[in-house]
Formats: C-alpha cells, structure tokens, sequence
C-alpha cells in the first residue's frame, strides 16, 4: 500500500499545509476508489490514525482511499479569529485531492467523512453544511460545540474558545449542527441529507453531549438516516475509535475483499 505525505499549498490558508493520503495496493486502470476523509482530535495532527489504529491494513483489506487532513485545534471550523479550515477541508481540499489523484473518485456517493473527538464534530459539521461533498458520516465521541459550556473567566480554554467560536452563545449559528441540520430540514434538502452513524463509549466524559445529539437525530429520523452505537466500559480512547471505524466502514459499504 501507498502512504504518501503531502505538503501542499492552500489558497483558502494562504500557505501550505499537510495531507496524508493511503492507497491500497493494487489500483487498476481507470478504476475511482471510494475515499474516506479522516479528522483528527483537537491536540492532533495529521498523523494521528495511522499511528493509532490499523488504518494502512484496514485499507488495502478494504480497497478504498483514506485521505487525512492537519488541521491543528481549529475543530475543522472557519475559525471566528484566525484560519478558514473548514473552507479548505469541505471546498478546496476535496477538490485539490480529486485532481491529483485520478484514482479517486469524486462522486458525492463515494466520498465519507469522518473523525474522533474534535474531529467527530467537524465530520458532521462538515457533512451538514457541505452536504453536496459527502454522503455519509462517522462521527465518534461527537458532541455539539455549542452545548458546550462557556464562561468567559479570561482563561486558557475561553480564549481558544473565542478564537474558535467567538465569545456569544453559538446555537443560532453555523457553529451548531443542529442549526445546520434544521437549516436542511427547513430547505426541503432530504435527498442531499447525510446517512450519519455516530458513537460514544459509555465511559467518555462527554457522553452527555453525545446524547443531546443523538436525541436530535432520533427525533428527526423521519428526515436522517440515523444510526448511534454506544459501547460499554470504554471512554474517550484509542480502542473505542479503532473499534468504530471499522464499524462505520461497514456501515459505509466497504466490506473487506481481501
């Protein structure tokens, strides 16, 4: 299999930028590989589910392309002060990657996103306001940001904060997924709607906000495809996400082949 580390210039960023993508081994001509997008968590990098997980196996046993994106702590977001990463993960990265490797397909069909922690809010995140870019999510141990709470105490966490989301209460903004969510909803736009499967171990100290989102999209599931898992005993880790993506790549309709 191929895992090629690519350091690439983004007009959204205005500098440049790493990109991991990993291709099965064999690849045969003309052939367009489904392609799952991989964010990392807020103190990651890039690297991360490589290092973590059995992703290059799982890949070529898999047949399809992983794409993983570095992001720093910006949530996969247009931050309120600082970079516009959501505009080059959701807009100009999917369309650099799909130029540069022919191999993988650019049909909205084929394309999955998902993520872990930080990252599982920015796959929904991304899927629910790019909903044309991916069909299907895998959000783990994702709560909603605007959930979150916020006090402004001058702190290390309410700065990043307010550089991340501003220093008001995010709900009624594009920072929300259930504000992005209804937004499709409200637009009649079920046929671009997401197929999500979300997951949170029982022992993850956001598991609360888990639940407000689950309970979104249970009540919503006239409109969603909607699947939640929740694994006992385990908690904000490695194991549990390793365990999902797996799960999710089921899900998604990439059984193993080899």
């Amino acid at each position: 299999m191929s895992v090629i580390n690519i350091n690439l210039f983004s007009m959204m960023l205005r500098r440049t930028i790493d990109v991991t993508v990993v291709l099965p081994d064999k690849i045969n001509d003309d052939e367009k590989l489904p392609c799952v997008w991989l964010y990392h968590g807020g103190s990651g990098d890039h690297t991360e589910w490589l290092y973590h997980t059995s992703l290059v196996d799982t890949v070529n046993e898999r047949h399809f392309a992983a794409v993983l994106p570095e992001v720093f702590e910006s949530c996969f977001v247009n931050m309120n002060i600082g970079d516009k990463y959501e505009s080059f993960v959701a807009k100009e990265l999917p369309s650099t990657i799909h130029n540069m490797f022919a191999c993988i397909s650019d049909d909205r069909k084929y394309n999955y996103v998902s993520g872990f922690s930080n990252g599982g809010y920015g796959c929904l995140h991304s899927a629910l306001k790019y909903p044309s870019t991916f069909s299907k999510v895998g959000a783990f141990s994702a709560g909603d940001k605007a959930d979150s709470v916020f006090v402004n105490d001058n702190s290390t966490k309410a700065k990043n904060r307010i550089l991340l989301f501003g220093d008001k209460d995010i709900h009624n903004t594009d920072y929300c997924l259930t504000y992005l969510a209804d937004k499709l909803i409200t637009d009649n736009k079920k046929a671009l709607a997401p197929d999500i499967y979300h997951a949170c171990g029982s022992l993850d100290p956001w598991l609360d906000m888990n639940h407000i989102v689950r309970d979104y999209f249970l009540e919503h599931n006239d409109f969603y495809n909607y699947t939640y898992d929740e694994l006992e005993g385990l908690g904000h880790e490695w194991k549990f996400w390793d365990i999902e993506l797996q799960k999710f790549l089921d899900y998604a309709g990439l059984p193993v082949v080899k």
